[in-house]
């Protein structure tokens, strides 16, 4: 995120501090506009602005909003749904404008502040049905953190390794190889879905991302899979999942025929299953489903071409 010293974005910058209270009217004033101009907009763009805001109500009443947003405070990390008409959000992040984040968790209460937010994936639909986008808070995240350590004494975990982690570089090393050990011990040392025995070919795949993962979670080997590469790619990608009462494999509604003949030459098909469920997995196998299969990362990633140069690489 590039500062600049002019423009929407760098005013609400800097006449807001991150994790502050702010009224709506202070926010319009801001961007310019009265406050019935912003009101009721989940969000907001002026025309020709280098940035849009989002307004987000986390307490939804049953029943009030087709809309569902959670936010993980300790990793900084905001599941949000855009609009069903208009595609404000989609077309700002695709031009790569700052997005600031308000939310607040009753309706009529004043917003915090969260600072920018960076787009780790997103599941684009169709007018009519929200697009999904999962939100990394940098600037909150960064100040959440630091507040902890300040507090406790203990250092947290961050997304960017920090001047601490750094120079325990080794000690990360060596968590990283007790938790392969853990896992192939897990699984059997056995592909979670093939039966392949061959260890070193095999990848100790985190079901909850590395990045979304608390200090715990992390080196939990329950929140594993053991994959051969071929699966360990489309899972880490969002492409595959598995059910996390059955084992089965989970594949998208909608695929074309070149997408099923190039799973089909990887070996994948809609029987495979898990070879069995660690106690204590069903958890991350559901937050997996739910956060991670389906999405599309950023960095314009498309599943069908994905496959594709996965069968290049094989």
């Amino acid at each position: 995120m590039a500062e600049k010293h002019t423009g929407d974005s760098f005013r609400i910058k800097s006449a807001i501090r991150v994790g502050k209270s702010c009224s709506l009217e202070t926010v319009a004033g801001l961007l310019n506009r009265q406050p019935n101009a912003l009101s009721r907009r989940g969000v907001y763009r002026n025309t020709g602005s280098d940035c849009f805001v989002i307004f987000v109500n986390l307490e939804k009443k049953e029943d009030a909003t087709p809309y569902q947003d959670y936010f993980f405070e300790s990793s900084a990390l905001l599941f949000w749904e855009g609009q069903t008409k208009t595609r404000i959000a989609e077309d700002s992040f695709e031009r790569g404008l700052d997005c600031h984040v308000f939310m607040h968790n009753v309706t009529k209460t004043p917003y915090i502040y969260y600072g920018r937010a960076v787009v780790l994936r997103q599941h684009i639909n169709a007018p009519g049905t929200p697009s999904r986008f999962v939100l990394y808070l940098p600037e909150y995240d960064e100040m959440f953190h630091k507040n902890l350590k300040e507090s406790s004494g203990d250092v947290q975990h961050s997304y960017f390794i920090g001047p601490t982690e750094r120079k325990n570089i080794q000690t990360i090393r060596t968590k990283q190889a007790d938790y392969r050990r853990n896992v192939i011990s897990l699984w059997h040392g056995q592909c979670a879905v093939t039966g392949v025995d061959e260890t070193s070919w095999l990848v100790a795949s985190h079901i909850k991302p590395w990045r979304e993962s608390t200090d715990a979670e992390r080196v939990d080997p329950r929140n594993s899979l053991l994959l051969s590469p071929n699966y360990d790619k489309l899972f880490d990608r969002g492409v595959i999942s598995f059910d996390a009462s059955s084992g089965k494999i989970i594949l998208p509604e909608k695929m074309s025929a070149s997408f099923w003949r190039n799973l089909d030459r990887l070996g994948i098909t809609d029987e495979k299953e898990l070879s069995f469920i660690p106690e204590g997995t069903e958890k991350y196998l559901e937050y997996h489903k739910n956060m991670v299969f389906g999405y599309v990362p950023s960095s314009s990633f498309d599943a069908g071409t994905f496959v594709e140069d996965l069968l290049l690489a094989t």
